[in-house]
């Protein structure tokens, strides 16, 4: 067998000479190997750290490339098996498509930052900015609101609808050139290899071209200040500007004769594989990277845990000592892994100390919406103990306004339907709490009310917060509920107690314009309901959110030292 062909690319027969079984061999074993990593991350899909990727997406787009790849490695063994119609559609239609969805897959990182910014100050109270006027501030919180809720689903359909012009272009392409079939208007009929040139294929370079030099340098530019703790910014930075190169290099191999002794052998669309096998593995590995990260620090937590306990029983460390895994047992005590009491302690302090860890949840990992309910869930049981404690308060009107609040915490944070981002816990978790919830944020969701006072389509009770109320010295406090924030629950109590006074308890109800208005409240309703969520999220923001964060802090206060 020849190692190459002399005649090389040249449309008379298949190429089995030796270059031409190392590209049938490659790829084979390349279809074998990404076949295989994309099946491990389809079963990962649903990890905390990377369900954010929206990974169903980001599959498609490597699966559709991967398509047009296999097929420019087998254009130099086919050697003229190879229609120039056939390749007319994959370049009109594969490559485009990929290379669309892959740049829409890009656009998350972006999306998903914009979104947890807009979590991070829609529920803060500030004062009115000098200069402004109240029409012009409001008018600033109504398009950040549109864009936070329309912008994904809108770039999503703009995505759509540029592939289906691209798929209505090349049609009519095809239908009227002669270079494709007998039937055209235009054009004339021409050999295999002259087919490959013409003004038919300009609508392909026109698509890839905008992908690849518009859409992606204009997503370098928007992503440019993200600094997240998984690289995510450099993995997606490294993607794009590995699929530039390939079309200026199709370009002059096509239209250029200076380069037809390379052609031969290197056939004018493998200039495209380089950067495709670059950003599928890019997309591919960075994912399950960071999944066997996010697992390999679980499991060293959970063996220190279980020692930790050990020693501690035994009496060997002190209550507050703090915990060393594997990972974190390096030189100087302050690589330990922060105990669980000190962010326990940060939780509840409502502090400096909160905002700085919820800043760092929004801006750096990217979940923020864990944090949220974490707070909410602990001023969720202050509140309950707080009223249940006190005296002549009818106990079945405060459970129906305590439901109430805990199908708002339902409804913003883990009902998948109404939830922005909801957080993520186990199925067994979140069935129990759709057997207490579902049933009334299904009545809430589909009532939505306009009552003149509501800041949420799916909690119509909510007032909104003053925003012009000054805050002092924390911008960013805490995001609570108003019916569980500063002064509530003197107002509930007082409304409670003046019911209880004047009327039979047991006909208390919520106003009749409320959509919760004489639901039952569930007989296993009480104030240990989000227990079991709060528990398994309260591990997973110990586990790894909370030590990056302490390890950021010391890390910034040894460069400033």
């Amino acid at each position: 067998m020849r190692f190459l062909n002399p005649g090389g690319h040249d449309f008379v027969g298949a190429n089995l000479d030796g270059w031409g079984v190392i590209q049938l061999l490659f790829a084979i074993l390349y279809t074998l190997v990404l076949l295989v990593l994309c099946g491990i991350l389809w079963r990962q899909r649903d990890h905390p750290i990377i369900r954010m990727r929206k990974i169903p997406m980001a599959i498609a787009a490597v699966l559709v490339l991967h398509v047009y790849l296999v097929i420019v490695l087998i254009v130099y063994p086919l050697n003229g098996y190879f229609p120039c119609n056939a390749e007319f559609w994959i370049m009109s239609i594969y490559l485009p498509i990929g290379i669309g969805l892959f740049q829409a897959q890009n656009q998350q990182l972006l999306l998903i930052s914009r979104g947890q910014q807009v979590l991070l100050t829609q529920h803060a109270i500030k004062p009115l900015p000098a200069g402004k006027t109240r029409w012009q501030y409001y008018r600033n919180k109504f398009i950040l609101w549109c864009k936070s809720s329309k912008e994904q689903d809108a770039f999503e359909g703009f995505i759509a609808a540029g592939m289906l012009v691209q798929f209505l272009g090349s049609l009519l392409i095809y239908v009227i050139s002669r270079k494709f079939n007998s039937y055209g208007v235009v054009s004339q009929p021409t050999t295999q290899a002259l087919c490959r040139r013409g003004w038919e294929w300009a609508p392909s370079i026109i698509w890839q071209a905008s992908w690849n030099f518009i859409a992606g340098p204009y997503l370098l530019w928007k992503i440019r200040m993200i600094r997240d703790i998984y690289n995510w910014r450099l993995q997606t930075t490294v993607a794009i500007l590995a699929g530039l190169p390939g079309t200026p290099l199709w370009l002059a191999a096509v239209y250029s004769d200076s380069l037809n002794g390379v052609s031969k052998y290197w056939s004018p669309a493998m200039w495209f594989v380089p950067g495709l096998i670059t950003m599928q593995m890019i997309t591919i590995l960075s994912a399950l990277f960071q999944v066997w990260r996010s697992k390999k620090q679980a499991k060293e937590v959970d063996g220190a845990l279980n020692a930790f306990d050990v020693k501690k029983q035994i009496g060997t460390v002190g209550p507050n000592a703090s915990i060393v895994t594997t990972s974190t047992k390096t030189k100087g005590s302050g690589s330990s892994r922060v105990p669980m009491k000190t962010m326990e302690d940060c939780l509840t302090s409502n502090g400096l100390e909160y905002n700085a860890f919820y800043h760092f949840c929004t801006t750096k990992t990217f979940n923020g919406e864990n944090l949220v309910f974490l707070d909410k869930t602990i001023k969720f049981k202050l509140e309950w103990r707080r009223i249940f404690n006190l005296l002549h308060v009818s106990t079945n009107a405060v459970r129906l306004r305590m439901y109430r609040d805990a199908v708002d915490i339902y409804l913003t944070l883990i009902w998948d339907k109404t939830a922005k981002y909801p957080i993520n816990i186990p199925s067994t978790i979140s069935r129990d709490l759709n057997t207490l919830f579902q049933s009334a944020a299904a009545i809430v969701a589909a009532d939505q009310p306009s009552t003149g006072r509501s800041s949420s389509n799916v909690t119509p009770w909510d007032e909104p917060s003053d925003p012009f109320a000054s805050v002092g010295d924390h911008p960013l406090r805490p995001m609570l509920r108003h019916s569980l924030d500063k002064g509530s629950s003197t107002e509930l109590i007082t409304e409670l107690e003046h019911c209880s006074s004047g009327t039979n308890s047991n006909d208390i109800s919520l106003e009749p314009s409320d959509p919760l208005h004489d639901v039952p409240v569930p007989a296993d309703f009480n104030e240990s309901c989000f227990d079991a969520a709060f528990a398994s999220i309260k591990h997973m923001m110990w586990e790894q959110p909370y030590q990056d964060f302490m390890k950021s802090k010391r890390n910034s206060a040894s460069s400033s030292a």
